[in-house]
This record gives structure tokens, sequence and C-alpha cells, in this order.
């Protein structure tokens, strides 16, 4: 759980509204006069939520400020006027025209000093877009992010869990494993009998190096005498004859005893020099949480890309933001969150891979879905079968940066998310096919997997050409998915995830074809228009409209 502020939404429409429209006599003068037949009416449409008075009054308010110079009187208005109609567009299922409320919104808070109000503004931009894309999968990897780095797979996703004695029995075709050292506390030779049975080359290895005391152990890093500590960590590594990951540090943006940026990436980059000079092949893993305590910013504590070669991430996706008190929070704390209804692990591993995904393969360290809370008997078995499908069939093809992912089984044996595949055969079984049916997955160290590719960029000569679809409408458990080839519907996967269509690549006769595929869910709707075209050689294009 993320440690956060209290915080309210101070910007909320109607105390905007009454800064604006208090003392009225005094600022009369300055707001132009046509806005004041549309203020109480606009106002009584909110109360209303008369959604289509919503949107008319709302557009002829912009439309009375579109030429006026830049003021707080504007500003304000404005800024509530939008923060009414964002919602409106959502409840009507027309979030591209909800996203371009918010984006206009931006400005004039970020005008007014409201930092908790934009900062709302731009996490809700990402977490309703449900970003609608149609994939394929190929044998021609060529347009799959590969930046060279340490233990990274040209294409394709290493997979597996988190150690433990009394865990589910690892999967023949898993190939990662990740263990825990508590730094100085432990030392990680000590464990030797449990990780050299790993190091065979069939899997790679992630090493959590912990900071039990956060800051403090920080403290300790940069003190000389972590230093033979610290080498003969890494010349324990360097004897795995396995590629392993080590991540320092994780989770750094969310500790109680909060890491000061500056000690961080001086700690960091030390282990990372000494590392470079003991273990020479290790992959250096910066890895924060999916979302930081309230006023803090990842990339406040990035080291720099010299001594980072993967970035790392912790994801778990859980219905309530608290175990403790497992009811459905406010809206605005629960899409900054990632819960009830807007609990998406795909949507929260956006900003990470948005921020470092141009030149870093990414991999999630560790990451979860509590199917029960331990103390309170709430049984989760299907939402966290839901999210687990949702991240295991999409991962790696909305974001073919994502490289590895470890899921976090581990039974704490406490109160609290219960995330233990012993613990709940429908969430293994869950886990168990949707790695089995996701071709991107690395089952084989050395050997190169299918991946998927957006639909445009498709080019190959495969037997069938199959495609997916991604589309997560906040709240929404069903999407429709329709694919027609010209005019011609298409045989499909209907009713769940990834609405599969299989063309198969004879049938189709050389020349051009239109390929459609319309979404729908609820008020929403997306059209994707490709053009498909067969050569003479049997090659197969998709180019988009």
């Amino acid at each position: 759980m993320v440690k956060g502020k209290k915080f309210k939404k101070t910007t909320s429409l109607f105390l905007v509204c009454f800064l604006a429209i208090s003392n009225i006599q005094s600022v009369k003068a300055e707001i132009p006069k046509a806005y004041w037949k549309y203020q109480q009416p606009f106002l009584n449409a909110v109360e209303a939520k008369n959604d289509t008075e919503i949107v008319r009054l709302g557009t002829e308010i912009m439309n009375v400020f579109k030429d006026k110079p830049l003021d707080k009187d504007k500003a304000g208005i404005l800024y509530s006027t939008y923060d009414a109609m964002y919602p409106t567009y959502e409840r009507q299922g027309n979030y591209d025209k909800a996203i371009a409320v918010l984006k206009a919104q931006i400005p004039y808070g970020e005008y007014l000093g409201f930092k908790d109000g934009v900062k709302l503004a731009k996490a809700r931009v990402k977490n309703i877009d449900p970003m609608t894309e149609v994939y394929a999968v190929t044998q021609n990897k060529g347009s799959v992010p590969y930046f060279g780095m340490k233990n990274e797979p040209k294409s394709g996703t290493y997979f597996g869990r988190v150690f433990t004695k009394d865990g589910a029995v690892p999967m023949e075709d898993e190939t990662a494993i990740s263990f825990y050292i508590e730094c100085f506390q432990e030392n990680i030779k000590d464990y030797d009998y449990l990780i050299r049975d790993y190091a065979d080359g069939k899997r790679i290895i992630h090493i959590a190096l912990n900071m039990p005391q956060e800051n403090d152990s920080l403290k300790k890093v940069v003190s000389p005498d972590a230093d033979s500590y610290l080498r003969d960590t890494m010349a324990y590594i360097n004897s795995l004859n396995t590629p392993v990951l080590l991540r320092i540090g994780g989770e750094m943006n969310v500790w109680q005893n909060l890491a000061e940026p500056s000690l961080f990436k001086q700690a960091f980059v030390k282990i990372a020099n000494i590392a470079r000079t003991n273990a020479p092949n290790v992959a250096l893993v910066f890895s924060p949480n999916d979302i930081s305590n309230w006023n803090v910013d990842i990339d406040d504590y990035y080291p720099g890309d010299s001594y980072v070669d993967w970035v790392g991430v912790s994801l778990y996706t859980n219905k309530f933001r608290s175990y403790q008190n497992p009811v459905a929070g406010k809206d605005f704390e629960e899409m900054y969150y990632g819960n009830g209804i807007y609990a998406n692990p795909i949507s929260k591993l956006r900003d990470i891979v948005e921020r470092y995904g141009d030149r870093n393969p990414i991999i999630i360290t560790e990451g979860g879905t509590g199917h029960s809370i331990r103390g309170g008997g709430t049984d989760l078995t299907g939402f966290a079968s839901n999210q687990l499908n949702m991240l295991y069939t999409y991962v790696n093809m909305v974001f073919p940066q994502v490289k590895g992912i470890i899921y976090f089984d581990v039974d704490l044996n406490k109160n609290g998310y219960v995330y233990a595949f012993n613990k709940n055969s429908t969430v293994f079984s869950k886990y168990k096919s949707a790695t089995e049916n996701n071709m991107a997955f690395i089952k084989n160290i050395g050997t190169s997997p299918y991946a998927y590719v957006k639909a445009s960029e498709y080019s190959d000569n495969l037997p069938t050409v199959e495609l997916y679809t991604y589309c997560a409408p906040i709240g929404v458990s069903s999407v429709a998915v329709e694919y027609t080839l010209d005019g011609k519907v298409l045989p499909s996967q209907t009713g769940s995830i990834p609405y599969k269509c299989v063309i198969n690549s004879e049938s189709i006769s050389k020349g051009a074809f239109d390929l459609k595929v319309t979404v729908k869910s609820g008020g929403y709707t997306k059209i994707k228009q490709y053009a498909l075209n067969k050569m003479e050689t049997g090659m197969i294009t998709i180019k988009q409209k």
C-alpha cells in the first residue's frame, strides 16, 4: 500500500465557483456579461446531473472566454467548468472527450496553483484512457524495442516467481526466480543452498538487495565500513553461472523512513561501481513502486543511465486501498491509487514505461493481486483472477519493453492481502493458463518466442494472421469486438480477453482488403480501420488508414 498524505479535493467545482462569484459587485466588471446568463443554469444542470445541459452550457461558457486574456477570473471559471464536464463525458463513455477536457483544464489549474488538482487531472488522463489498440502476433521482431542492456533478451519476456519453501511448485517453463537479501543483516552466501540449484542457466535469477532500515541503511551503504560486505556480495553473485539481475533498494519512493534522493543516488552509484568491478555481468535494476508517496517524484531518485541497466517496478493491483478497511473509497482516491473500478495493472504500469521504456528494458520485480484478506474473511478470487489474467495476457503485448515479470508468490502469514498461489488453486490455474497462452513469454532460455506488434506494423507470411484487441474502459467487465474483412464479419473470440481473431492466410487472395475492427462497451465506441495487403510472395502487411 502506498503511504501518502490524506488529501481532499480542494479544487472541487463548487468551491471554485464560490470563489469566482463571491463579492459579485466587485468582480462583475471584469467577467464578461455573457457569462452570467449561463452561470446559474450551468450550476443547476450540474446539480441535476443533466449531461446534455452540462455539455451545452459548458461549451457556451468556454466560447464566452475563448478570446479573453488569461486572468484569475477566466482561469477559475473555466477550471470549474471543465471539472463538471469531464465526469459527464465519462458517464457517456466518451473518454476521448473527457481526456481532452482534462488536458484543457490542467493549464488553468497550474495558473491558479492547484497542485493537487493538477496532479489528479494528469493521473486521470492516463487512468481513464481505454488504450484501445489492435495487435498481431509475429515472428518478425524488428520493431520490438531492444536496448542492448546486460542480460536483456532481444525480444520476449522472462517470467517466474519469488522463491519460497512453502509456495506452489515451480513450473518447468518458468524462466525467472527471485530472492530477497536484507542488506547488512544477511549474507547472500548463507543462502547458497537455496540459490545455487537455480544457477543452472535455465532461468534468470533476480536478487533484491533490500534496505531494511530504509534511509538509515543508505547511510550505512555510503560508509567505508560497508565496502567489504558489498564486495563479498558481488563476488558471490559473480559465481552464479546464470544471468543475474540485481535490484538495489527497491520501492524507495514509498518507504516510511523516506529515502533522501541525493543519498539514495549516492548509495546506488556506490553499489553499482562495486558491482561493475566485482560482478561485471550482473544487470543493475532501479526499481521504484508503481505509485509514489503523494509528494514524491520517482525521477528524483533515478541515479543516471550509466548506472542502470533495467528499470523495475513493484506492481500490486488490489481491490481496496487498505485491507484494514475493505470498502470503496472516494472516486478520486481510487482513481489515483488504482483501486476499485480503476484497478488495472496495465494502466498502472503505463507511467513507469513512459518514463523509462524509451531507453531501458522493464521488469516487474514483484507484484500480484490479493485473492483474499487474512483476518478479514474477504474472498477476492474473482477479482484477483481477472486482474492476473489481464496482466499476463497483455503485459508484453501492450508494452513490449517489459522483458521480465515476477509474481510475489509468498504467504506472509499475517493479516493483510494474501497473494500466495498455494492458498488459492483457482488463481494459480489462471496464472498457468495465462502464461501458457502468451506467445511472447520466454519458456526456454536462449530461445526466441513470437512477438506482439501493433496491427499497423504487421508484416509476415505466417500460415495465420492472429489479431488481438486491448480495450479497458473503467468499471466495465465486458467489451464487444467485431472484425470485418471487406465487410464480411470474421469469426472471433467474443466476450473474453484478448478478443482473438484468426485469419487463415491461404483463404486471402492476393490484393488489397479493408480490415475494420469495431470496439464497443456501453456508450464507448472505437473503430480502427486498416488496409490489409497480400503480395505475390504471400507476405501480408497491415497498415492503419
